[in-house]
């Protein structure tokens, strides 16, 4: 196999773990992002399993590529939630400006915590009448959750899945936080990764979704 060199390393896109509580608009926030509507094909309206999803965002002229993951926030997903995180580069905390911080929200942090990846917080649903950023801050503070401006460090974001208001400026801070991360392929290896989700189908056999961290995957390759 070819030796590492500068020439072979490329920047990948930053993978993206899309956390929170339910009903804080994770799944209406993804599905502004990339103009479908997954909601109405979960049961109940909750996200049960996880999948990935990569769009394009033109930044200072360039265009760059974000692989988002949606993991459920239900209490029943717990082990999902924590394989999400583990998978992500970067998590992104989903916050309602309505409720603050819920139990699921701070399970959620202990995920990306331990996980040692950075995460930022978007507080959703701005356009609410009951929505409260101020409070919601305050909520967050409450929980040890100290966002820039408000005592700490942990980059935010004020949004609305519904009507995309803050889309580009959350797209913008994920691209800024991947630009400290480095996050580097080298193009020359055998890919590496993570099946985060398999299906079995009696006509075609066994498929599944990968994330390929590292290395190239073509096409008559075996993977295992």
């Amino acid at each position: 196999m070819p030796n590492k060199t500068p020439k072979n390393l490329i920047e990948r896109p930053p993978v993206i773990a899309v956390m929170g509580h339910i009903d804080h608009g994770k799944s209406t926030l993804l599905d502004y992002i990339r103009q479908t509507n997954v909601c109405t094909k979960e049961a109940g309206g909750i996200t049960q399993h996880m999948a990935a999803y990569e769009v394009c965002h033109d930044r200072a002229g360039k265009k760059h590529t974000i692989t988002f993951l949606d993991t459920p926030g239900h209490a029943a997903f717990k082990g999902i939630r924590v394989r999400g995180a583990s998978v992500a580069d970067i998590a992104i905390l989903v916050v309602s400006a309505e409720e603050g911080v819920k139990p699921q929200t701070t399970e959620a942090l202990q995920c990306i915590k331990d996980a040692g990846i950075p995460y930022l917080v978007a507080i959703n649903k701005i356009d609410s009448p009951k929505a409260d950023i101020e409070r919601t801050k305050q909520s967050l503070a409450e929980h040890e959750i100290y966002v820039e401006g408000y005592g700490g460090q942990i980059p935010w974001v004020a949004l609305s899945g519904k009507s995309g208001a803050g889309i580009p400026e959350l797209f913008d801070m994920i691209l800024l936080l991947a630009e400290l991360g480095e996050f580097k392929a080298d193009t020359s290896k055998l890919a590496t990764g993570v099946v985060i989700e398999g299906n079995m189908d009696a006509r075609k056999g066994t498929s599944g979704t990968l994330i390929i961290k590292d290395g190239s995957l073509a096409k008559g390759m075996f993977v295992v």
